[in-house]
């Protein structure tokens, strides 16, 4: 017999992807995970899933914008710069925190906001991150209920 109920016949199916997972950041090198230099402690970002509630709801909002957009001109009309803004403000939806390094193990001492989240997904320079984030958050693999919660 399955571990779902009556009243939930597909429960044993669900992922935990409103539940953040740790993602280690790995060094864009050597692809190993960055640890600090001073007490190897691993850097990491704390995310929930693209399939989340919350990434769902900021996908929703970001609809509606376009929806009340089109509305007011004829058409949407997005640009690829406000698709980008849209992608940066889905990663921050689904950041819940981290602790951050250099390349070189020191520390980054920034407290995880959105809006320092905005700036870390944002900028083309910090890209890997940015990749390995949303690498991270649409792999379901990623939010198997066993795995370890943060």
């Amino acid at each position: 017999m399955s571990k779902g109920n009556s009243h939930d016949p597909f429960a044993s199916l669900a992922l935990a992807v409103n539940d953040a997972r740790r993602m280690p950041i790995l060094h864009p090198k050597t692809n190993n995970p960055l640890k600090s230099r001073t007490n190897g402690a691993e850097a990491y970002i704390d995310l929930i899933s693209s399939d989340s509630d919350r990434a769902r709801f900021q996908l929703r909002e970001t609809l509606r914008r376009r929806m009340a957009a089109a509305q007011r001109v004829g058409r949407a009309r997005v640009t690829p710069e406000e698709q980008e803004a849209e992608g940066v403000d889905l990663l921050v939806s689904m950041t819940t925190g981290w602790l951050l390094l250099t390349p070189d193990g020191d520390p980054i001492d920034v407290p995880c906001t959105p809006e320092n989240a905005r700036l870390l997904y944002d900028d083309n320079r910090f890209f890997w991150i940015k990749r390995q984030v949303d690498e991270f958050t649409a792999d379901a693999g990623n939010f198997m209920p066993n795995s370890s919660p943060t």
